[in-house]
Protein backbone atom coordinates (compact mmCIF):
# COMPACT_ATOMS: atom_id res chain seq x y z
CA UNK A 1 0.00 0.00 0.00
CA UNK A 2 2.89 2.36 0.80
CA UNK A 3 4.51 1.62 -2.55
CA UNK A 4 1.29 2.46 -4.40
CA UNK A 5 0.93 5.78 -2.57
CA UNK A 6 4.60 6.59 -3.24
CA UNK A 7 4.22 5.80 -6.95
CA UNK A 8 1.08 7.96 -7.24
CA UNK A 9 2.71 10.90 -5.44
CA UNK A 10 5.88 10.56 -7.51
CA UNK A 11 3.91 10.47 -10.77
CA UNK A 12 1.95 13.59 -9.72
CA UNK A 13 5.21 15.34 -8.87
CA UNK A 14 6.82 14.37 -12.20
CA UNK A 15 3.74 15.53 -14.11
CA UNK A 16 3.96 18.89 -12.34
CA UNK A 17 7.64 19.17 -13.28
CA UNK A 18 7.38 18.52 -17.01
CA UNK A 19 4.28 16.58 -17.89
CA UNK A 20 2.21 19.63 -18.74
CA UNK A 21 4.76 20.86 -21.26
CA UNK A 22 4.99 17.41 -22.87
CA UNK A 23 1.21 17.11 -23.00
CA UNK A 24 0.92 20.61 -24.47
CA UNK A 25 3.49 19.83 -27.18
CA UNK A 26 1.66 16.57 -27.96
CA UNK A 27 -1.64 18.42 -28.49
CA UNK A 28 0.10 20.98 -30.72
CA UNK A 29 1.64 18.13 -32.73
CA UNK A 30 -1.73 16.39 -33.14
CA UNK A 31 -3.35 19.65 -34.23
CA UNK A 32 -0.63 20.29 -36.82
CA UNK A 33 -0.81 16.72 -38.09
CA UNK A 34 -4.60 16.87 -38.52
CA UNK A 35 -4.42 20.23 -40.29
CA UNK A 36 -1.66 19.04 -42.65
CA UNK A 37 -3.66 15.92 -43.53
CA UNK A 38 -6.71 18.03 -44.34
CA UNK A 39 -4.66 20.41 -46.48
CA UNK A 40 -2.96 17.59 -48.39
CA UNK A 41 -6.41 16.11 -49.21
CA UNK A 42 -7.80 19.56 -50.16
CA UNK A 43 -10.37 19.27 -47.38
CA UNK A 44 -10.55 22.96 -46.52
CA UNK A 45 -13.02 25.66 -47.36
CA UNK A 46 -11.71 27.93 -50.13
CA UNK A 47 -13.72 30.83 -48.67
CA UNK A 48 -11.68 30.59 -45.43
CA UNK A 49 -8.42 31.38 -47.26
CA UNK A 50 -6.75 34.64 -46.26
CA UNK A 51 -4.34 36.39 -48.61
CA UNK A 52 -1.30 37.93 -46.95
CA UNK A 53 0.91 40.35 -48.86
CA UNK A 54 4.54 40.55 -47.74
CA UNK A 55 6.72 43.28 -49.32
CA UNK A 56 9.98 41.92 -50.73
CA UNK A 57 12.67 43.26 -53.02
CA UNK A 58 13.77 40.64 -55.55
CA UNK A 59 14.38 42.39 -58.90
CA UNK A 60 16.22 39.38 -60.36
CA UNK A 61 13.23 37.00 -60.44
CA UNK A 62 10.45 36.80 -62.95
CA UNK A 63 6.95 37.29 -61.59
CA UNK A 64 4.84 34.17 -61.23
CA UNK A 65 1.56 34.16 -63.09
CA UNK A 66 -0.28 31.78 -60.76
CA UNK A 67 -0.13 30.40 -57.24
CA UNK A 68 2.05 27.39 -56.47
CA UNK A 69 1.20 24.78 -53.83
CA UNK A 70 3.33 25.04 -50.74
CA UNK A 71 2.88 24.01 -47.14
CA UNK A 72 4.02 25.57 -43.92
CA UNK A 73 2.97 27.44 -40.81
CA UNK A 74 2.96 31.07 -39.84
CA UNK A 75 1.69 33.07 -36.88
CA UNK A 76 0.24 36.60 -37.12
CA UNK A 77 -0.64 38.42 -33.91
CA UNK A 78 -2.80 35.97 -31.94
CA UNK A 79 -3.69 33.64 -34.82
CA UNK A 80 -1.95 30.57 -36.21
CA UNK A 81 -2.24 29.87 -39.93
CA UNK A 82 -1.16 27.19 -42.36
CA UNK A 83 -0.20 28.52 -45.76
CA UNK A 84 -1.22 26.51 -48.78
CA UNK A 85 -0.34 28.64 -51.83
CA UNK A 86 2.42 31.09 -52.73
CA UNK A 87 2.90 33.59 -55.55
CA UNK A 88 5.96 35.82 -56.04
CA UNK A 89 6.39 39.08 -57.87
CA UNK A 90 9.40 41.37 -57.90
CA UNK A 91 8.11 43.49 -55.06
CA UNK A 92 5.47 41.39 -53.23
CA UNK A 93 5.05 37.85 -51.96
CA UNK A 94 1.42 36.67 -51.82
CA UNK A 95 0.67 33.88 -49.37
CA UNK A 96 -2.74 32.18 -49.19
CA UNK A 97 -3.31 30.98 -45.61
CA UNK A 98 -6.01 29.01 -43.86
CA UNK A 99 -6.64 29.62 -40.13
CA UNK A 100 -5.71 26.83 -37.73
CA UNK A 101 -8.33 27.40 -35.04
CA UNK A 102 -7.32 24.48 -32.82
CA UNK A 103 -3.67 25.53 -32.62
CA UNK A 104 -4.71 29.15 -32.04
CA UNK A 105 -6.85 28.03 -29.12
CA UNK A 106 -4.02 25.94 -27.64
CA UNK A 107 -1.42 28.70 -28.03
CA UNK A 108 -3.67 31.37 -26.56
CA UNK A 109 -4.52 29.11 -23.61
CA UNK A 110 -0.82 28.74 -22.80
CA UNK A 111 -0.07 32.51 -22.64
CA UNK A 112 0.32 34.01 -19.18
CA UNK A 113 -1.18 37.47 -19.06
CA UNK A 114 1.19 39.58 -16.96
CA UNK A 115 -1.17 42.54 -16.70
CA UNK A 116 -3.37 40.57 -14.28
CA UNK A 117 -0.48 40.04 -11.85
CA UNK A 118 -0.42 42.68 -9.11
CA UNK A 119 3.09 42.31 -7.70
CA UNK A 120 5.23 42.70 -10.81
CA UNK A 121 8.96 43.14 -10.10
CA UNK A 122 9.18 46.26 -12.33
CA UNK A 123 7.71 49.67 -11.73
CA UNK A 124 4.87 51.17 -13.75
CA UNK A 125 7.15 53.91 -15.15
CA UNK A 126 9.82 51.47 -16.33
CA UNK A 127 7.46 49.28 -18.33
CA UNK A 128 9.62 47.58 -20.98
CA UNK A 129 7.00 45.14 -22.24
CA UNK A 130 5.91 47.41 -25.06
CA UNK A 131 9.35 48.73 -25.97
CA UNK A 132 10.21 48.38 -29.64
CA UNK A 133 13.75 47.55 -30.59
CA UNK A 134 15.24 49.06 -33.71
CA UNK A 135 17.46 46.35 -35.16
CA UNK A 136 19.14 48.74 -37.58
CA UNK A 137 21.08 50.24 -34.66
CA UNK A 138 22.87 46.96 -34.09
CA UNK A 139 25.36 45.62 -36.56
CA UNK A 140 28.06 43.04 -36.41
CA UNK A 141 30.78 42.11 -38.81
CA UNK A 142 31.12 38.60 -40.12
CA UNK A 143 34.64 37.54 -40.90
CA UNK A 144 35.18 34.38 -42.90
CA UNK A 145 38.42 32.51 -42.56
CA UNK A 146 39.37 29.84 -45.06
CA UNK A 147 41.90 27.35 -43.74
CA UNK A 148 42.31 25.09 -46.73
CA UNK A 149 45.76 23.94 -47.71
CA UNK A 150 46.88 23.57 -51.26
CA UNK A 151 48.22 20.18 -52.28
CA UNK A 152 51.98 20.03 -52.76
CA UNK A 153 54.12 17.32 -54.28
CA UNK A 154 56.17 15.46 -51.74
CA UNK A 155 59.18 13.59 -53.03
CA UNK A 156 60.49 10.69 -51.04
CA UNK A 157 63.89 9.13 -51.33
CA UNK A 158 64.92 5.79 -49.97
CA UNK A 159 68.23 5.63 -48.24
CA UNK A 160 69.64 2.67 -46.44
CA UNK A 161 72.50 2.74 -44.00
CA UNK A 162 74.58 -0.37 -43.48
CA UNK A 163 76.89 -0.65 -40.46
CA UNK A 164 79.66 -3.24 -40.76
CA UNK A 165 81.52 -4.56 -37.73
CA UNK A 166 84.81 -6.25 -38.36
CA UNK A 167 84.92 -8.14 -35.11
CA UNK A 168 82.45 -9.26 -32.54
CA UNK A 169 84.41 -7.72 -29.68
CA UNK A 170 85.17 -4.08 -29.21
CA UNK A 171 88.77 -3.23 -28.54
CA UNK A 172 89.94 -1.18 -25.56
CA UNK A 173 92.78 1.34 -25.61
CA UNK A 174 94.48 -0.08 -22.50
CA UNK A 175 95.01 -3.35 -20.65
CA UNK A 176 92.16 -4.35 -18.32
CA UNK A 177 93.00 -4.67 -14.63
CA UNK A 178 94.03 -8.00 -13.23
CA UNK A 179 91.75 -10.02 -11.07
CA UNK A 180 92.81 -10.05 -7.41
CA UNK A 181 92.32 -13.31 -5.67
Amino acid sequence: MKKLIAIVLLSIHLFNLGGYAVLYQYFIYKSDKLMNEQISRNMFNVHDLVEVKVPVNMPQITSWTSYQRISGQIQFRQGCYNYVKLKLTRDTMYVMCIPNYEKTRLVSANIIYAKNIEDLPISKKDNTFGKKINLSEYSHFVILFDFTSRPTDITTTKSTTVLKHTSLYAGTPFQPPELLA
